[in-house]
């Protein structure tokens, strides 16, 4: 044992080597003959091990996906049952709603239609606030106490709320849509024809390399940027102003994933690890111009004056700063096409 002792720390095969070295030689083949026959029932045993945890992994795996089905039907039973209790919440207010949608319809003024749908946020807010059937579906579908559950702190019950306002303002603007996104009738919807005949007229001319735009050759490799354009052609399906923004929302964001993608693709081709590959609103800028001029959706003035007048209240940080961006993106457009004098000004 010394000498084992001196040859610390081995690996267990070279300490049994050291061992078996000294043992003399008449105990060999006695010791052999017994480490042989103890592999053999080691080897039994490991076999028999390997298929458990084989067995046990199916199982895990198993379990796994009846876990995410479950959570999947949880979901779908939740916002199918939500849509259900929000909806006839808002019902019950229908006389209420018919009198906001008759002030919206007499008036003239943006603004002051806009005061009216904001009355009935804050109506339908106070009434949410005071619902049973509204309250007690936050909380079950949270899982957390009750008294935590009605304070400001609850993510669970803020996205509830969220969600209820979603269902009023879609409901809303779908009965006052005409009146709300074109005040201004045929007038309006000429000018939008107009400017969208000017960019189906630019979109020839408007190239990766085209002068006004001038996009950096690392992202050429994402052009044309489908995605983000596909979000675009989805704003005339939306009817209220929420969902009109997140196709706006969606097509930034998409069109950011895409330049960090290409960019970081050509970092890592050439070796570097700086943060050049992290794009910027001067990248961003060319990028959602030459989005906006080839995906061309339709209404495009009006959708930006309906958004103006009628967003969502709250719009902060992120989705702020990618609406800006939007609209540099438009108003630049329009000083491109100002040297057409088929422009509308």
């Amino acid at each position: 044992s010394s000498g084992i002792n001196a040859e610390w720390p081995l690996r267990p095969g070279e300490q049994a080597i050291i061992a078996i070295k000294q043992l003399p030689p008449r105990l060999l083949p006695t010791v052999l003959s017994k480490l042989e026959e103890y592999n053999s029932e080691q080897a039994d045993y490991i076999h028999y091990l390997m298929e458990r945890k084989c067995e046990f992994m199916r199982a895990k795996e198993f379990l796994g996906r009846v876990q995410a089905a479950i959570e999947i039907k949880h979901d779908l039973f939740y916002q199918t049952l939500a849509t259900l209790v929000i909806g006839s919440f808002i019902k019950s207010f229908d006389e209420q709603f018919r009198d906001y949608r008759r002030r919206f319809k007499e008036l003239q003024m943006a603004d002051e239609k806009g005061e009216i749908y904001n009355e009935f946020i804050d109506f339908i807010t106070e009434k949410m606030n005071e619902d049973f059937a509204i309250q007690t579906l936050a909380i079950n579908h949270a899982g957390c106490d009750e008294r935590e559950c009605v304070s400001n702190d609850c993510t669970a019950m803020e996205n509830h709320r969220t969600e209820v306002l979603r269902q009023a303002e879609v409901a809303f603007f779908n009965a006052v849509f005409t009146s709300a996104f074109l005040p201004n009738g045929e007038a309006q919807r000429q000018k939008d024809n107009v400017f969208r005949e000017s960019l189906a007229e630019l979109r020839c001319a408007a190239t990766l390399d085209h002068p006004d735009i001038l996009i950096p050759a690392k992202y050429h490799n994402e052009a044309p940027w489908l995605p983000a354009q596909r979000h675009l052609a989805l704003l005339p399906s939306h009817k209220s102003p929420s969902g009109k923004l997140s196709c706006i929302m969606n097509c930034v964001f998409t069109i950011f994933k895409l330049l960090f993608v290409g960019a970081s693709g050509l970092t890592i081709l050439e070796g570097r690890t700086d943060d050049s590959s992290v794009p910027g609103a001067d990248d961003l800028l060319p990028v959602l111009i030459y989005v906006i001029i080839h995906a061309n959706p339709p209404n495009l003035l009006s959708t930006i004056d309906y958004i103006d007048n009628f967003t969502p209240r709250g719009i902060t940080g992120q989705d702020q700063y990618m609406l800006m961006q939007f609209r540099g993106a438009v108003e630049f457009i329009k000083s491109m096409l100002h040297k057409n004098p088929r422009v509308v000004r």
